[in-house]
């Protein structure tokens, strides 16, 4: 979800601010209500530091191709990779803050919200990189000005090359949905205050520290709404925005302060 590409927020504070950094500021607020305040854990300002260009949409931009976290799920036929790959974000928050290694505890706690995010945003619920792989050869960047340009779907001629990104880039194309979807959900995020999208932590809420429920429990709620074959078919629709604010977000923003407060 949007982190590099950003809104400004102006009506309530004037600054540029993104998807993923917003729930990453609620989340941590949550976790500052419900935990005792000497309990140790990096602060908003550490934590985003390494959202935005910090992050992993940053790491796409600057080395594009080049071990870059994918952060994709598919629900009815789950992998494992996205779970894993947040155990090992779980598995290094807990050794840095064991360690008090503060830069390492607020990078782990940062990209550890981008993947859970990333994992229950409807959008990464659709085989992209399958389409992906499908629509390009085996030369995966393509230059421009002698700079490789990711998601070019580079073809075995100028016809395929155009044809096929058209199938990605045009109108109704997987990745202009993709984008589409994402960019709706940020400029719902951006209009709504914060207690609009804040959700209620009860007490057995705080008691969860399997991650893996966490995280799942909250998949569930969010996939059984099928939010982005709708979207394919309809466009933005009330329905969908009145989902977004009272079920998607206040998900993903439960999920990561359940996980941040697991490892306390």
């Amino acid at each position: 979800m949007y982190s590099t590409l950003a809104v400004r927020n102006s009506k309530r504070s004037g600054k540029i601010i993104g998807t993923h950094q917003q729930i990453d500021k609620i989340a941590r607020r949550l976790l500052e209500t419900e935990r005792a305040k000497n309990c140790y854990f990096p602060t908003e300002k550490e934590i985003l530091r390494f959202e935005g260009m910090g992050g992993p949409d940053g790491l796409k931009r600057k080395s594009p191709g080049k071990d870059e976290p994918m952060h994709f799920i598919i629900p009815s036929d789950d992998d494992g990779k996205l779970i894993g790959l947040i155990d090992n974000h779980v598995y290094n928050l807990k050794h840095a803050l064991k360690t008090r290694n503060d830069v390492r505890a607020s990078f782990e706690a940062a990209w550890l919200a981008h993947a859970i995010t990333d994992g229950l945003t409807p959008a990464h619920h659709f085989p992209l990189l399958e389409m992906q792989k499908q629509l390009m050869t085996e030369k995966e960047f393509y230059k421009i000005f002698g700079v490789k340009v990711k998601g070019i779907m580079h073809g075995r001629n100028v016809k395929e090359t155009l044809h096929n990104n058209w199938l990605y880039w045009g109108k109704g194309g997987y990745m202009s949905k993709h984008i589409a979807f994402e960019y709706g959900v940020a400029l719902e995020m951006t209009a709504l205050p914060m207690k609009a999208v804040t959700p209620k932590i009860t007490k057995k809420d705080l008691e969860k520290t399997d991650v893996h429920e966490i995280f799942y429990d909250a998949l569930e709620k969010v996939a059984k709404l099928d939010m982005y074959t709708r979207f394919v078919e309809e466009g933005w629709t009330a329905d969908l925005v009145v989902e977004t604010k009272q079920v998607l977000l206040p998900e993903i923003i439960k999920a990561v302060m359940l996980t941040w407060n697991s490892v306390l």
